[in-house]
């Protein structure tokens, strides 16, 4: 009886630890490596794909995060296409937090060590057929085989 209870305990546990490997965050470092990207959001609503990543600073001093939103891109590797940010009318990318809007848009942020940041930027959605992009940020490493919610 004992021995079953082992087995079943154990069960549970690679059971549990699968499952939670499964939903977590799709994570790349940053070239430098003093960030770590988390993608938290990758999903389609009317046609427009929003993507979200969280930065944490990973040193021990508060470091600053910088790019140009028109800087970030995807890649529908199925389909061989490049997909650049939405922007409005005023020439602005669909994006923020905003540091200034100069040549589109820029993220700036000071992360405290521990700390994190969040990024959201919007794109035209890839067609249907296509489950999975890869990201690509100024100073990350990409974000490879992102799976598209709808």
């Amino acid at each position: 009886m004992r021995r079953s209870l082992k087995w079943s305990v154990l069960f549970v546990l690679v059971f549990i630890s699968f499952a939670w490997a499964l939903d977590a965050p799709l994570t790349q470092l940053s070239t430098d490596g003093n960030f770590e990207g988390a993608l938290l959001r990758c999903s389609v609503r009317d046609n427009v794909l929003t993507i979200q990543v969280s930065f944490k600073n990973l040193g021990q001093q508060r470091l600053s995060y910088a790019f140009p939103f028109a800087d970030v891109y995807y890649t529908d590797i199925k389909n061989k296409k490049k997909y650049y940010p939405l922007k409005d009318s005023g020439g602005r990318v669909l994006a923020g937090p905003a540091h200034d809007w100069i040549g589109g848009g820029n993220f700036e942020q000071w992360i405290e060590p521990g700390a994190k940041r969040i990024f959201w930027i919007k794109f035209p959605a890839p067609p249907e057929t296509t489950d999975s992009i890869d990201i690509y940020i100024p100073g990350m490493l990409p974000f490879e085989g992102a799976k598209i919610s709808r």
